[in-house]
């Protein structure tokens, strides 16, 4: 019997408020598996700043700090975004490892294809991530501005 999750999408940018960046649309649930699964489990995992899960305090990734920080430098930014994706990577091979999911929800590789600044403090980053079948999704991160 296939397991489904509950589809959520990154918010347009006019409608962000706070750092609530994600929402569960304005329409039913809609269930997910397969690649789209895959995807919004490493987004989630991305997403989660590290240490904010009691739980579980090893979880999530430097990412969401680059929210107000002061970085200036392209190169320096997008280290902090790779280092954020191998970190996610790692995260989701060991979670993987507990329970083998399906094969098309089965984490291979994600990483960084395009990079670009598109502001004086915001970017855009794009994503590939493959599961074990070969199948390939490509998504934007949520693109926030880097500074306050």
């Amino acid at each position: 019997m296939a397991k489904y999750d509950f589809y959520f999408q990154p918010k347009k940018l006019e409608d962000i408020d706070g750092f609530k960046v994600f929402t569960s649309g304005f329409s039913r649930s809609i269930a997910v598996r397969g690649p789209e699964k895959l995807a919004l489990h490493w987004l989630k995992r991305f997403m989660t700043p590290k240490g904010s899960d009691p739980t579980r305090p090893n979880d999530g990734t430097e990412f969401p700090s680059l929210i107000g920080s002061n970085i200036t430098q392209a190169m320096d930014l997008r280290d902090v975004v790779v280092l954020a994706i191998d970190t996610c990577n790692s995260q989701i091979v060991s979670a993987q490892r507990l329970s083998q999911p399906d094969p098309d929800e089965t984490f291979l590789s994600a990483s960084l294809i395009a990079f670009e600044l598109t502001g004086a403090d915001s970017f855009e980053a794009w994503v590939r991530l493959t599961n074990v079948k070969q199948q390939t999704i490509d998504f934007s991160l949520p693109s926030i501005s880097t500074r306050k």
